[in-house]
């Protein structure tokens, strides 16, 4: 019989739990959860609150016509949970780069989210349910981040369906998703340095620069479809397909304001344990058709084909990863491809040593993306060089101390001849339930 490695409530094969002074949390986009096969970049509480399905669905049945209250005992039939983090900083920064960013401080708020979540197992062996993550901090723009739903069997895998990650941030494997860096996570996600320090606007700045270059950012969320295979011999074996990656939640997205359309990502990971060494290794491949912008004869996108590997090697409190990703054309106009023009490509590689409560991580990030030849000629070629050095203390279940350090030099920003270098020290509390 094959083994089912995807849990019921998010299909990512990891613990709930943390490791010792590992992130809870990590500082980028979202969170992820540790565990020995990273497969997803998001993180669950520890310790969840768990609720009284039958008081639920009396109370929802009390006050919704019977039009809408669904059929009766639909409350006891899942195991409800709810969760959540809520993260405080502080960080400093020093570059030479300032322009409205002198004070050189400041007090951030990167992301508070609540989680709620239900399953249940039929009589015929499926395991069924949902998750719904929430955005709480005073700022979200939408209420929802994500919200989907899952269908999973020991035998044939597990089916997502909704605003959801895609299989290939969710199985690929570098620094920032196997957990190996700590504090905030530096280049992986885009909640802590990548706010912090003035990167302008055309370099490759975070290892998980898909999510930008899909539908303005809104791709890894996108209403799509996601299928993960049960795991044989430690393999296993993800794709997930997007019809418009502008597309989520009820609202129709038009066909023609530059996203990218019929969107298909493969993926494969794979995970080994020898005594007391553990070895993971996956890679990643999205291939999607380009739209015009609107209105009628706008720019058209290239279409999206890009790639990404990585691996990591764990040994007694000891991990190292590295990865490289090449993003071609994805999200270029057409025309700029033609003079040159590329999305760019990156380098990561990160070490980590943890030992009780503390975490203790040091990492490199490298990127170059080149420009079209209507670029002034010394400008063309952008790249980034950062090295990274992160800290994360768990003080208590559920409360985690993290601190970064990093130095970063940014050539040509903006499309010019300006270049930044600087320093960036963060600290935060950071709560996870």
């Amino acid at each position: 019989m094959p083994c089912w490695s995807l849990s019921a409530a998010r299909g990512d094969g990891r613990s709930r739990s943390p490791g010792p002074g590992g992130p809870a949390l990590a500082g980028g986009r979202r969170p992820w959860r540790n565990g020995p096969i990273p497969l997803s970049r998001k993180a669950r509480a520890p310790a969840r609150r768990r609720f009284a399905g039958t008081m639920l669905a009396g109370t929802a049945m009390a006050v919704a016509s019977p039009a809408i209250a669904g059929p009766v005992g639909a409350g006891d039939a899942f195991d409800l949970t709810l969760g959540g983090f809520f993260r405080m900083s502080g960080y400093t920064v020093s570059e030479d780069v300032s322009l409205a960013r002198g004070r050189g401080y400041r007090l951030y708020q990167g992301e508070t989210q609540i989680w709620a979540n239900g399953s249940a197992k039929g009589e015929s062996g499926l395991t069924y349910g949902f998750g719904i993550e929430l955005n709480a901090a005073s700022d979200d723009v939408t209420a929802a981040d994500e919200a989907w739903i899952f269908i999973a069997g020991n035998e044939w895998g597990r089916v997502e369906i909704g605003d959801q990650d895609d299989v290939g941030n969710r199985m690929t494997i570098d620094p920032g998703t196997s957990g190996v860096l700590k504090g905030h996570a530096a280049f992986y996600g885009g909640l802590g340095v990548q706010q912090w320090f003035n990167f302008g606007t055309s370099v490759v700045s975070r290892t998980d620069m898909e999510v930008l270059l899909e539908g303005g950012g809104r791709e890894g969320d996108a209403t799509k479809i996601t299928y993960f295979s049960p795991r044989f011999s430690g393999f296993g074996l993800g794709v997930s397909f997007a019809p418009d990656t502008g597309q989520s939640g009820f609202t129709r997205d038009a066909d023609n304001d530059g996203d990218v359309e019929k969107l298909w990502v493969l993926a494969a990971n794979w995970f080994h344990r020898f005594d007391r060494v553990a070895f993971s290794a996956g890679g990643a491949w999205w291939l999607g058709q380009g739209e015009a912008a609107a209105p009628a004869g706008g720019a058209t996108v290239n279409d999206s084909d890009m790639w990404r590997v990585g691996a990591k090697v764990d040994y007694r409190g000891i991990a190292l990863s590295a990865a490289y990703m090449d993003l071609n054309a994805t999200g270029v106009t057409g025309a700029n491809s033609a003079l040159g023009e590329d999305a760019g490509e990156w380098w990561a590689a990160g070490a980590s040593y943890v030992s009780g409560s503390w975490g203790l991580s040091a990492g490199y990030f490298a990127s170059e993306r080149s420009r079209p030849t209507t670029t002034l000629a010394a400008a063309r070629g952008s790249t980034v060089d950062w090295l990274a050095f992160g800290v994360t203390y768990t003080v208590a279940p559920g409360w985690a101390l993290l601190a970064d350090l990093s130095f970063i030099t940014v050539d040509n920003i903006n499309s010019t001849t300006i270049d930044n270098s600087g320093h960036v020290f963060g600290v935060s509390s950071q709560f996870v339930f």
